[in-house]
């Protein structure tokens, strides 16, 4: 996440497998879908982009549900890419799943409860 909010986004996903499944729950977005690869990854990277310039990710809060899945509350912030004015998100989560220290599959959910669900954790 550090390396994504100074807009390296070649050394966020060294970090992600390259077969990496990247998804969004429609509690987050209504159109959501789902991303493969790192190409995948950039493209809805891009797709932010195009809402809030120079957004940042702050973690609120992160924590291992078990020896392969990790949970992190995040919110982003940044500019309005039309309006310039400053925009902040509420908090949402990352579900993320790892092999090897790589991040093999993330899923983004709009609330932290959602994402436990899924994690069959609720």
């Amino acid at each position: 996440m550090e390396a994504y909010s100074r807009g390296d986004f070649d050394g966020a996903v060294a970090y992600f497998h390259p077969d990496i499944e990247w998804s969004v729950d429609t509690s987050l977005q209504l159109d959501a879908e789902t991303f493969h690869g790192h190409d995948g990854v950039k493209r809805f990277w891009g797709i932010w982009a195009e809402v809030i310039d120079e957004m940042k990710l702050e973690i609120q809060e992160c924590r291992a549900l078990d020896e392969r899945r990790v949970l992190a509350v995040v919110r982003a912030h940044g500019t309005g890419a039309g309006s310039g004015a400053e925009v902040q998100s509420s908090s949402f989560a990352e579900l993320a799943e790892f092999e090897d220290g790589l991040a093999v599959r993330v899923r983004l959910f709009g609330t932290v409860k959602r994402a436990l669900s899924a994690a069959g954790l609720d």
